[in-house]
């Protein structure tokens, strides 16, 4: 299914009850894709965690990276940031 912002702005909850039942629904700005809806496969959290190298859990909290990582020198912090997030 394919779907705009104002066609999900006035049923976010039918398509989430779509998505709830395996539609994937495609997110449209200006008739060009952005983004997907998908359902959540249910467990894949879990193992997809178990098996992300550096990572330990034990059924809490995530217990994170041994290590931390270092801000490269003369980066600035925000940039060291979003380039993380591209």
């Amino acid at each position: 299914m394919d779907a705009n912002i104002r066609e999900l702005k006035a049923g976010l909850s039918g398509v989430i009850r779509k998505v709830q039942r395996g539609e994937i629904v495609t997110v449209r700005v200006r008739n060009r894709a952005v983004a997907r809806i998908v359902p959540i496969a249910e467990g894949k959290g879990e193992a997809q965690l178990r098996q992300t190298p550096g990572i330990a859990w034990k059924g809490g909290k995530p217990a994170g990276l041994r290590h931390g990582e270092r801000v490269p020198r003369g980066v600035a912090l925000a940039g060291w940031v979003a380039e993380g997030r591209r």
